[in-house]
């Protein structure tokens, strides 16, 4: 087993939910590589980390991240949009150019000849 296996099988091993057979390949593997023992280790200590924050976000929080976005990205995420319904799904502007097309197929034939006379 090599380290870059060896670290993806650290959160399943942390939370026990690890197949036997990999658990036993992890274990052999951390018996003999110091690195990984110590990725471990480090990973433990940045889980059990996030378990002890109490403190929820404050409100600005997320508006304080959208401003550094919309400033970061020159104005293409997060720009007020002056549009009346906001942002229209692609789908919606398909099926409308649909309909259009059908609707204007219908009239059209409506006007055009429907059979072929013989001349005189």
């Amino acid at each position: 087993m090599d380290h870059k296996s060896a670290a993806e099988l650290f959160s399943s091993f942390v939370d026990g939910e690890i197949a036997d057979a990999a658990k036993d390949d992890l274990s052999r593997h951390l018996a003999v590589c110091i690195q990984c023992r110590t990725d471990l280790e480090e990973f433990r200590r940045a889980v059990g980390g996030l378990g002890s924050l109490k403190h929820a976000a404050p409100e600005s929080f997320l508006p304080q991240i959208q401003k550094q976005i919309f400033l970061r990205s020159r104005g293409r995420f997060f720009a007020q949009r002056w549009r009346l319904f906001g942002r229209v799904p692609f789908e919606w502007v398909s099926l409308a150019m649909i309909i259009a097309m059908l609707v204007y197929y219908i009239l059209h034939l409506r006007g055009a000849p429907t059979g072929v006379r013989p001349a005189p």
